[in-house]
């Protein structure tokens, strides 16, 4: 009998993906085109390579930032078996051919556990195999998944920003060199837009700092909508919002700046009452800069240029001109 093989992604015991594998090449990896997603900033863009010859498997690292990892042992090209496990960044990958048992989860995947959670999920899964009571256990079951669900919910919530909403400064030097560690290994462009509100004292001196905060929240919620979903938009300080556009050329990068500055020009004044203009700086690796401080740096320079030419407008860093 023809066994059904499949990737299994698993998180505490629980199934949370699941892909079938036939024939041919598969890739994991946070990009949007992998054939496994797995939406982990631990993950590299393409991490790894299934290779499926019949029954015959192979993985390859396709050099991750973080590395591939196969019964715990790190590897760059390995043969596969069922039940092997595979790790790419803190997540669990499973060669299964049909005879493995993975409870199905109704949850996505959850970012890196601490060392209590590990505890307590150690002490859930003790407690559920002591529990004889069928009503007992589905109850147990439930107030499993309420923790799980609550936990991912207390992670994000860790890494944002209370008046914005965005991902907060902290979160922004983690992750910014993560993608930039990403775009030097497979030599693709990384663009930085810095965005600083125009006049923004002037709407805490005229409004209140409340007015304020609104002010800010709304122009940050205006940014993060005119961007891709796997853009990342972070509060750099104070009114200043930083953006980082993973895969985007100079030109590409400007006609979103762009955007943002035209949505926030004209949307601002029915929504707060006033108008709020933005002056944005563009910077991409490698081009205006081979180090991530020097791209941030430099697209902070050119959104001091776009205000010293007149604010409201998009400024590109150039060498020669700033």
């Amino acid at each position: 009998m023809e066994k059904d093989y499949s990737l299994v992604l698993v998180d505490s015991g629980s199934a949370v993906k699941k892909m079938a594998l036939s024939q041919g090449r598969f890739i994991i990896g946070r990009a949007d085109d992998a054939d496994l997603v797995i939406t982990n900033k631990d993950v590299s863009r393409r991490h790894a390579a299934i290779i499926c010859d019949g029954s015959d498997f192979k993985i390859e690292d396709l050099d991750s930032t973080n590395g591939t990892f196969v019964n715990g042992r790190r590897i760059t090209k390995e043969s596969l078996h069922p039940g092997d496990e595979i790790s790419v960044g803190d997540c669990k990958i499973f060669l299964d051919d049909g005879s493995g048992s993975f409870p199905s989860l109704d949850v996505t995947e959850i970012g890196r556990k601490g060392a209590e959670t590990i505890i307590l999920e150690k002490r859930f899964s003790t407690l559920k195999r002591k529990l004889k009571d069928e009503d007992l256990k589905e109850e147990f079951r439930t107030i499993e998944d309420i923790v799980k669900k609550s936990r991912k919910k207390l992670s994000t919530v860790a890494n944002k920003d209370k008046v914005t909403g965005l991902f907060s400064r902290q979160y922004f030097d983690k992750i910014s060199k993560a993608e930039f560690s990403q775009a030097k290994e497979t030599r693709e462009n990384l663009s930085i837009l810095f965005i600083d509100i125009d006049h923004f004292k002037k709407v805490n001196d005229v409004y209140g700092h409340d007015k304020g905060d609104v002010t800010l929240h709304t122009v940050a919620q205006l940014i993060r909508a005119s961007c891709r979903k796997s853009d990342f938009v972070a509060r750099y300080g104070g009114e200043e919002i930083v953006v980082i556009l993973p895969n985007t050329i100079s030109r590409d990068a400007i006609q979103v700046a762009r955007e943002i500055n035209v949505i926030i020009s004209k949307e601002s004044e029915s929504l707060l009452g006033f108008r709020i203009t933005v002056s944005i700086g563009v910077a991409t690796f490698p081009n205006d800069g081979a180090t991530l401080k020097q791209v941030i740096g430099h697209a902070d320079t050119a959104m001091y240029r776009a205000k010293d030419a007149g604010r409201n407008r998009v400024w590109k860093f150039d060498e020669e001109r700033n």
